[in-house]
């Protein structure tokens, strides 16, 4: 299976890699929202199968997989925990999260920016 793509409508493909399903959700959901194509894995080796299809713009991944997939990939790499913002409540002592999606999306965007466009198949 290829990903498909149009002159008309270019949907950039991001591969994500995590096996926290709730990041999954949420990356996946931001990312489409904002006119990605998106492939999910939740494994290095189901990375590996994904990227046997060509037209992947950046894989979106945490901290620990990043050296792994560098061994596999040239793509551009974002750390999803570089948009994570934790702070601790002081009244309450409670630990909260801020997933800032709106960087997210950029980084990506600017990701994308630095990979050159797929020819169509036979040129």
């Amino acid at each position: 299976m290829k990903h498909a793509r149009s002159a008309a409508t270019v949907r950039l493909q991001v591969l994500v890699c995590l096996s926290n399903q709730r990041a999954l959700v949420l990356v996946s959901q931001a990312l489409t929202r904002k006119g990605f194509a998106v492939t999910t894995t939740t494994t290095l080796g189901e990375l590996e199968d994904a990227m046997r299809f060509d037209g992947f713009c950046a894989i979106v991944t945490v901290t620990e997989a990043i050296e792994p997939i560098r061994h596999i990939s040239t793509l551009p790499l974002v750390n999803i925990r570089e948009f994570i913002r934790e702070w601790t409540d002081e009244e309450t002592g409670q630990l909260t999260c801020l997933f800032d999606r709106a960087a997210f999306v950029k980084q990506i965007s600017v990701a994308a920016a630095n990979i050159p466009p797929l020819l169509p198949s036979g040129v």
